[in-house]
């Protein structure tokens, strides 16, 4: 429904007040201003200006425009630029290929003295015309008021109208936008309708490959027209607006130029449309700055852009007998109703999300690709990522790593630096799929034991195929020297440069889950110190399988059990969502239930939680998702899966969890759901805080990243994303503990429940 504007009142003024000191500032684009002295600093200034204009300008969705290869075409001249002003000609070039006059690079333009309120009438009269002249400044609001006000009665009167809005600096251009909005009362003859403002609005970042359950996605969004009535017994006028590069385009202008048939456009040089659209700015060097448009008007017709009747150059005589205000003369008097839609231009297509283009052929993609996978991921990071403070000091991030891919000298070199790049974003759920496989350049395959590190150390845990394992002489608490005849800190070193975590724990855990990583197929060579001192020499063969995304739970057990002392244990790594009932039944008369959660669950939080809700809750968590629009970004909250009240609960007793950094993404919100439902107590360490839902961005060279879409919080707010779960009771393993066979969490968590 379209909006109507009535005639102002004092409600109305107080809000032109408020808004004066809104619009006086506009905001810019948060990027400092750069030297750009260097190759890649100017490199880094191309990517910032091509991501604003990829994820924001409104026109990309449905216009044929290869914007990768604008990006890939313009790198090379970016770097060969010497000076502010050779960077800006080549980014103009670059975006003068949007055809959009909007988005530029510009620098500031010099002021120039306007009259102030009493030097000049605000209106003359010019033969049967009646002439207004906005072109000014004024003490106050209330001078303002009166001023325009007193307008009134010759508006009444008047049927031929020149309306002079060539602004002479910024702060007339204030004045007048909101001297319009006082004439929106008197100034029309009859009903009018401005355009809406369409725009793009991510809500997170749509994923680029597979499927996810976040429901991220993108949308073209239309503010509403306003509409403005005619002014009470009004004669049917005819309404001419001068304009300039200044002249704010105010909602009023756009309704009357564009909806009525009777109002025309003279343009004193090229029509400038930013003032009456949204728009981002990122600063340059050398005083320039590139403005890049982020909504574009739609007017009734369903047409965008705006276009003057008559143009005259911008050098042309401003005075009373110049070329733009004798057009406006010509046109109030002599000019029959003109038909609107010659006032605008229409658009081909419909806006259509594409995927981005991996370049699947190029392994070791050519320098320019490579600039624009660096571009790619450090603008979707930036925009999208919902952690800000997992990204650290992202700006410093961009000119080193587009320096690192240009070097880059053979495709595992490269897929090396995106690994590394990647591991600079704090986030656990980060990880390469390398042309259908994961981990390929880094290992993608394991033997089958899991190293730990335990008090610092790097100990062999747990025995993925025991008889293998016994057969080569490995035993649970052996040491880890060497891999492959490298000392097992440098290759732990040469990980934690390439692997992304939230926590320094998690980053831990990963390290060591690919200590003996390699080619599938091949032998991993270990050197192993034992608990008695002594040092073996070993082999063990690798396998995908062993390998963290692909490993499965150990069939081992069962996924429930009775502990001395009447308390039950509960492995929710094994137990499976047809399981819960008969586990319940079984453990229903227990003192207590260990829920052991130091790993990935069976998707069973959803069930297993109002079976256990003693407390009635009907939500753990609240979702915070990236809003992204026009480059600002909000945080959309809101409250996660209700816990389900149809099943009462089945076990009413107390109810312990082991957690430690092996518990993620779903397992952390499993722990939730269980402090939530149950007032579950938590034994062990702080999980891997990476918990929420995820999406990819993909890069040249075939390889899609995974990252974090959207956060889980606490219902109070509390943060779990790089920071996780924090445990009641919190112990840790020891090495003396791990070689003697010992489950020490375990213990602890027993004991808890016996005290």
């Amino acid at each position: 429904m379209t909006q109507v504007r009535r005639q102002p009142g004092a409600i109305f003024l107080v809000a032109l007040i408020m808004g004066l000191a809104a619009r006086a500032a506009p905001a810019a684009e948060g990027t400092p201003e750069l030297v750009e002295a260097t190759p890649d600093a100017r490199l880094a200034t191309l990517c910032r200006v091509w991501g604003a204009v990829e994820h924001f300008h409104p026109a990309l969705p449905s216009r044929d425009i290869d914007w990768d290869a604008a990006l890939v075409e313009t790198a090379p001249r970016v770097m060969e630029a010497r000076s502010p002003e050779a960077l800006s000609e080549t980014l103009q070039g670059m975006l003068g290929g949007l055809g959009d006059p909007v988005t530029q690079v510009a620098r500031q333009a010099p002021s120039a003295p306007a009259p102030s309120a009493g030097s000049t009438p605000l209106s003359r009269q010019v033969g049967d015309v009646l002439v207004v002249d906005l072109d000014r400044r004024f003490g106050n609001f209330q001078e303002l008021y009166l001023a325009v006000s007193s307008l009134g009665p010759e508006l009444a009167k008047a049927r031929r109208v020149v309306v002079d809005l060539r602004a002479s600096g910024a702060d007339e251009a204030i004045w007048m936008d909101q001297a319009l909005g006082f004439l929106a009362g008197a100034l029309p003859s009859e009903p009018v309708t401005g355009p809406g403002e369409r725009y793009l609005q991510h809500s997170g970042y749509r994923i680029q490959f597979g499927a996810t359950s976040g429901g991220y996605g993108t949308t073209m969004d239309l503010k509403l027209a306003e509409g403005f009535a005619s002014a009470p017994g009004a004669l049917k006028r005819s309404v001419a607006f001068l304009v300039n590069a200044r002249t704010p385009l105010v909602p009023l202008l756009l309704a009357m130029v564009g909806s009525s048939s009777r109002t025309f456009l003279v343009a004193q040089g090229a029509l400038d449309e930013s003032s009456a659209v949204k728009t981002m700015e990122l600063p340059l060097a050398g005083g320039h700055r590139a403005v890049v448009r982020t909504s574009e008007l739609v007017f009734p017709q369903g047409s965008q852009g705006l276009r003057a009747d008559v143009t005259v150059p911008a050098s042309a005589d401003e005075g009373e007998q110049g070329p733009a205000i004798q057009a406006a003369l010509k046109l109030v008097r002599t000019s029959k109703a003109k038909t609107l839609a010659r006032h605008a231009t229409q658009r081909a297509g419909v806006p259509t999300w594409h995927a981005e283009e991996t370049y699947a052929d190029q392994e070791y993609p050519s320098p320019g690709l490579r600039t624009l996978a660096i571009c790619r991921f450090w603008n979707v990071m930036r925009y999208f990522h919902p952690d800000p403070k997992a990204l650290g000091d992202w700006d410093a991030v961009l000119p080193e790593f587009l320096r690192k891919a240009r070097e880059a000298t053979d495709a595992r070199a490269y897929a090396l630096t995106l690994y590394e790049l990647s591991a600079r974003v704090h986030d656990g759920h980060i990880f390469l799929a390398e042309r259908g496989t994961v981990f390929r350049t880094l290992g993608e395959a394991t033997a089958p034991i899991l190293p730990r590190y335990v008090e610092g150390r790097p100990l062999m845990t747990e025995l993925l195929d025991a008889n293998v394992a016994r057969e080569a002489g490995l035993v649970v608490g052996d040491e880890l020297l060497t891999v492959d005849g490298q000392p097992v800190e440098e290759r732990a070193e040469f990980l934690r440069r390439h692997l992304a975590a939230s926590t320094p724990a998690a980053l831990s855990l990963k390290v060591a889950e690919m200590l003996l990583a390699g080619p599938d197929g091949s032998q991993v060579s270990l050197r192993v110190r034992s608990a008695d001192g002594r040092q073996k020499e070993l082999k063990l063969p690798r396998s995908r399988a062993f390998l963290a995304p692909f490993r499965k739970p150990s069939a081992e057990g069962e996924p429930y059990r009775k502990l001395e002392g009447n308390l039950g244990y509960v492995d929710l790594r094994l137990l499976r969502v047809e399981q819960l009932d008969p586990m319940l039944e079984a453990l229903k008369g227990t003192r207590g239930i260990i829920f052991d959660m130091r790993g990935q669950p069976q998707s069973t939080a959803w069930a297993l939680a109002p079976r256990l809700n003693v407390k009635g809750a009907r939500h753990a968590a609240v979702v915070a998702r990236p809003l992204v629009s026009s480059g600002q970004r909000q945080e959309l909250r809101f409250s996660d899966t209700e816990i389900s009240q149809a099943t009462p609960p089945r076990y009413t007793g107390r109810t312990v969890m082991l957690v430690d950094e092996r518990a993620s993404s779903q397992a952390e919100y499993t722990a939730m759901m269980l402090q939530a439902a149950a007032g579950t107590r938590l034994v062990g360490a702080p999980t891997a805080g990476a918990v929420g839902d995820t999406t990819n961005v993909c890069l040249p060279g075939a390889v899609c990243v995974l990252f974090t879409g959207q956060l889980l919080l606490y219902p109070d707010g509390r943060p779990v994303q790089g920071v996780g779960v924090t445990p009641d009771v919190e112990v840790r393993p020891t090495v003396k503990g791990i070689r003697a066979g010992r489950d020490e969490v375990l213990e602890r968590a027993i004991s808890t429940l016996r005290d």
